[in-house]
């Protein structure tokens, strides 16, 4: 009996010993209706991010315009080669959790050939469009406007576009296709290129 008595003694102690360390209620005696209640406090903690994609994923995407030579500077539009959807159209896809993003174009002056004559920015044109199909699942798609070039002689930052938030969160994405409205005579030669100020920067900016 003693022992048992010990045995009981020890088990009580224990408990009363978890109970201060733990969320819990001890009830002794309990009779029908006692209750004893214990808690947890919960916490989930998000990261804010901010992601852009315009073209593959890597690397960088080139898109080419090539003019025959009997419609040189006639206004004949141009449609482009390369980019991911293949046409000179690539895909645009955006994702925050921090609110509105400021989308924009970064140019660093007019495309040039290897003589020094320059194509100004004013004769790339971007249309806007869904992707093809029905997109990515948990992704708007929709017709993202194109952040304007700037058209300075020595290029920068362009008009930029405010993607809008709904519960903070923005996740849209859609197509570019590019084209060359070839409405000006300009001499022979490959103008742009990364070398010669063919490379657009766009920049997803978390306001």
């Amino acid at each position: 009996m003693k022992k048992l008595i010990l045995v009981s003694a020890l088990s009580l102690a224990s408990l009363l010993s978890a109970s201060a360390r733990a969320e819990s209620t001890f009830v002794n005696p309990a009779v029908t209706g006692s209750t004893a209640t214990a808690r947890l406090d919960f916490s989930i903690v998000i990261p804010q991010v901010l992601f852009l994609r315009v073209g593959s994923a890597v690397p960088i995407d080139a898109i080419s315009f090539t003019v025959p030579g009997a419609n040189v500077g006639d206004a004949s539009v141009i449609a482009g080669v390369g980019g991911d959807l293949t046409a000179g159209a690539v895909t645009v896809r955006a994702y925050g959790n921090g609110g509105n993003i400021s989308l924009n174009s970064t140019t660093t002056g007019e495309l040039a050939n290897a003589t020094g004559e320059t194509i100004p920015w004013s004769q790339i044109s971007v249309a806007a469009a869904a992707l093809p199909g029905p997109g990515t699942a948990g992704y708007t798609n929709a017709a993202i406007t194109h952040p304007a070039f700037n058209l300075g002689a020595t290029g920068g930052a362009g008009t930029a576009t405010i993607l809008p938030a709904t519960n903070k969160v923005v996740r849209v994405e859609g197509q570019w296709t590019y084209t060359y409205l070839n409405t000006n005579v300009v001499a022979a030669g490959t103008y742009g290129t990364s070398a010669r100020a063919g490379r657009v920067t766009y920049t997803a900016t978390q306001l």
